[in-house]
């Protein structure tokens, strides 16, 4: 028997990385005693072969767990706090001077026949007055391909982008469904990139051999490679999903796939997909631009439209992944229900769990709102699981990236976010489809005052950022700043190194130049604020989005209000962080790229058709304010500039291009 097998034949004790991360607390009896103690429970080691009772302290917060300690017990208040408001609007008091409302509301299937010269020569804020149908009353979504159907929006498309006609009617029949099937009918990836592999020749652990199957290396992969590749993905996507644990795919996956090579099993599968987006997040931000517009290198960096960096690792996976994902049998059932398993929720594997729990509700939470797609009940599980509490020590790496980017407050306070926006959609839609409107009420929707309250909750959120999140409202693109000082203890803004010991040196965290080399934030600490920030002014244009429907379709109900109200959107699409450099640069590496596609998409229509609409124009001038009109034009051009730069690589992007094509009157080559 060699030294492998008689190696398993033993009860070895846990290793540290089985232990979790490094050991935290003793239990009563090893700290009386003065002696190290294994930590493992329910018993330890000495406890364990000297029969005494065995307890533990219960785990105080460190000072760095205090903020996300904080956080979340400021996200539980916020809990059932969203009420039921009325669904009558108030008698308006009247904006601006008097309008007209639309007599008929256009449709793509019956407005393709009636255009002609003289209807495209019409004014895209004049619904057309063709058709008599029926008067609908109003239905908020929050889904942005939804606005493709405004009556004013659908009235612009047809005049401006004539030739999507087609596309623009099956949009209005099948809605979220037409979407998708965009998305799918994108390019595989392609099959040919893969890494050259030779057999593994050499010891295996006494688990590899049981496992069975041939085991494989790849010349490439060496070991400094497979870490740097590691490394770079801990250090980028990893904190903005922190779901998988640093410490012990280091000690155990990483090792083992060095010293033994690859298979079919659970860790080679992991370690091949960490290895891939290690190398696309290395290539994604320093890489070759893909392509350039007039000189203007693109956002997307690394590989090519349809060969992203990381492919040929990638693939290597998906050989093996079918391996580890259908393991379904009635035996494996019966094994699971026999031994009946159930988690420790707060040990560090809970922990874990937990987070990839949240991870997932974020994923579907986010595919919901933006496409509309339904709900598969995961939601439910939340009180069971509950949130990630981060107490289990971290890596070194990780706790130098946690000092030095604040992921854990971070991802702590986008869960606090999700929550914010699922309340906005439910309240919102509630009030557009809890009862059926009478015809002559169709602009019955949300009041003022109760998009005031929900306006109210995302105040409330963003007041109990803690202060390393905080940013002024007068400088989204700036470093943060507390909103109201309460002292001069608070480090300093970040600079591009994160040391938060030294000022910055007056360059702000986002830049409007996107020609020059972007700035390289470790850990991608630019990329978290921006998407933080990002989806802040998201909720409040959403918020908001309302009062610009009813402006543009029942202009004579405006309320002063109501107008402000609108005014308020209007300011909220300005110079959103996502859109500016060093993140923009980066495209790779940010997440639903498409969903951020049509946002940009509905915010430019609604930015254009406040250049004609009678009503959006007298607000934009009275009440929006001089920045806003410092600020538009260059909001414009961002947002143009991120749809120019994935329309090569992403069929939603370039349909969203080609209806824009018509509307900004953009080169064809854009």
């Amino acid at each position: 028997m060699d030294s492998a097998s008689s190696a398993g034949s033993s009860n070895p004790p846990p290793t540290r990385a089985q232990r979790g991360a490094i050991a935290t607390q003793a239990c009563e009896t090893c700290r009386s005693r003065k002696q190290k103690c294994d930590e493992q429970r329910p018993k330890c080691g000495l406890c364990q072969r000297m029969k005494l009772e065995c307890r533990y302290r219960e785990p105080q917060p460190t000072k760095k767990d205090k903020t996300l300690v904080e956080i979340l017990d400021r996200l539980k208040s916020l809990e059932g706090k969203v009420d039921r408001i009325p669904l009558r609007a108030p008698i308006p008091t009247g904006f601006g001077p008097p309008q007209s409302s639309p007599s008929s509301q256009p449709s793509f299937q019956t407005e393709t026949e009636s255009l002609s010269s003289s209807s495209l020569l019409r004014p895209p804020y004049q619904p057309s007055t063709t058709t008599s149908s029926k008067s609908r009353p109003y239905r908020h979504a929050t889904a942005a391909h939804k606005m493709l159907t405004w009556p004013a929006i659908q009235q612009l498309l047809l005049q401006a982008v004539p030739s999507n006609i087609s596309d623009l009617k099956s949009l209005e029949l099948h809605g979220s469904a037409f979407v998708v099937r965009m998305q799918k009918g994108s390019p595989n990836l392609p099959l040919d990139e893969n890494l050259q592999a030779i057999p593994f020749v050499g010891m295996q652990s006494q688990a590899t051999r049981t496992s069975g199957g041939a085991r494989t290396t790849f010349p490439t992969l060496t070991k400094d490679v497979m870490h740097r590749l590691a490394t770079a993905y801990f250090d980028t996507f990893n904190l903005v999903y922190p779901f998988m644990d640093r410490q012990n795919f280091l000690s155990d996956t990483l090792s083992q796939v060095q010293t033994e090579g690859f298979s079919g099993d659970t860790d080679s599968v992991l370690a091949l997909l960490v290895f891939a987006l290690g190398e696309l997040a290395i290539e994604g931000s320093r890489g070759h631009p893909i392509e350039s517009h007039e000189g203007h290198a693109s956002g997307v960096r690394g590989g090519t439209a349809i060969k992203p960096p990381g492919l040929a690792l990638f693939n290597e996976a998906r050989k093996r992944i079918g391996f580890v994902l259908t393991e379904c049998d009635l035996e494996n059932v019966q094994i699971f229900s026999l031994a009946a398993n159930t988690i420790d929720w707060d040990s560090p594997k809970g922990d874990l769990i937990k987070r990839a729990y949240w991870h997932c509700v974020n994923m579907e939470t986010s595919l919901h709102l933006e496409l509309d797609l339904p709900l598969t009940g995961i939601l439910t599980l939340e009180g069971e699981v509950g949130m990630p509490n981060f107490n289990n020590t971290f890596s070194e790496a990780d706790q130098r990236a946690n000092q030095a980017s604040h992921f854990e407050a971070h991802y702590a306070s986008q869960l606090a976010l999700r929550r914010v926006c699922n309340d906005i959609h439910n309240n919102i839609y509630e009030f557009t489809t809890g009862s059926d409107t009478p015809s002559s009420d169709i602009s019955a929707g949300p009041t003022a005052s109760s998009l005031k309250q929900l306006a109210s909750r995302l105040t409330q959120w963003r007041g109990m950022l803690p202060r390393e999140l905080q940013w002024s409202e007068e400088d989204s693109a700036g470093h943060p700043a507390p909103q109201q000082a309460t002292g001069s203890s608070f480090g300093q803004a970040l600079d591009p190194q994160l040391s938060p010991q030294q000022p910055h040196t007056g360059r702000p965290l986002f830049s409007l130049d996107l020609n020059s080399e972007p700035i390289h934030y470790p850990y991608l600490y630019d990329l978290q604020v921006a998407l933080l920030r990002t989806k802040y002014y998201y909720a409040r244009y959403m918020i908001h989005r309302p009062f610009i429907y009813k402006a543009l379709h029942f202009p004579e109900q405006m309320t002063q209000e109501d107008a402000e109200g609108a005014a308020e959107c209007l300011r909220s699409c300005l110079k959103w962080p996502l859109t500016l450099s060093p993140t923009s640069r980066r495209k790779r590496l940010v997440p639903y790229l498409f969903c951020w596609s049509q946002n940009f998409l509905g915010i430019l229509l609604i930015l254009h058709i406040t250049r004609y609409n009678p009503m959006l124009r007298d607000i934009r001038t009275q009440l929006c304010g001089a920045r806003f009109e410092a600020e538009v034009e260059e909001s414009i051009e961002l947002m143009l500039d991120w749809i120019r730069d994935l329309k090569s690589s992403d069929r939603i992007a370039m349909w969203c291009w080609k209806i824009l094509q018509g509307i900004y009157n953009l080169a064809e080559q854009g």
